[in-house]
């Protein structure tokens, strides 16, 4: 069995914050890899594919198999990692599911409210406001571990986040499994 470092994901729903928090976890990481499956999106689009928009949800499959083998490259390299990801499907939370173990879950939420503002602000059509709202309650009802975004300080809140990924298991490093 290859050894693979720990992962620790932050699923959110659109408008919950992972873009904002990005770069105050970027600045605090002390060796922790993180990244956002948003980042290799060029205006919402991967190589000319539009990705970030509901019309896209066919190549979104592929899109996640990607973001699988490039963790998994970072992983099994020794590098504990930290990703930002859209809510996972029920079965990826599972030990077999996609990721190799260790594999850790939280939920980054926002009051709906706040997430429609932030959609709103960000220009989102209206349409995918219903979407955005499904996928907050479909988190809310698969991940129990939560840091709420809105009103906390946004590097107050990375440090939580951090500090949840060194105590998940001790201070990240490399577990068989």
């Amino acid at each position: 069995m290859e050894a693979h470092a720990p992962l620790y994901l932050l699923a959110g729903a659109p408008g919950a914050g992972k873009t904002t928090l990005l770069p105050h976890l970027l600045r605090a990481a002390d060796g922790l890899v993180v990244m956002d499956s948003d980042e290799l999106l060029e205006d919402g689009a991967l190589l000319g594919v539009p990705i970030a928009e509901p019309a896209a949800a066919p190549v979104w499959p592929a899109y996640d198999r990607m973001w699988t083998h490039i963790v998994t490259m970072v992983r099994r390299a020794g590098h504990p990692v930290l990703l930002l990801c859209p809510i996972p499907d029920p079965e990826e939370l599972a030990p077999a599911g996609r990721w190799h173990e260790p594999a850790h879950w939280a939920l980054l939420d926002c009051p709906d409210e706040v997430r429609q503002d932030r959609l709103r602000d960000r220009g989102s059509p209206r349409e995918w406001d219903e979407e955005a709202m499904a996928d907050a309650a479909e988190g809310r009802a698969l991940i129990p571990t939560v840091f709420h975004s809105g009103s906390e300080n946004v590097a107050d809140l990375a440090a939580r986040i951090l500090s949840w990924t060194r105590g998940a298991q001790g201070r990240p490093g490399i577990r068989a499994s």
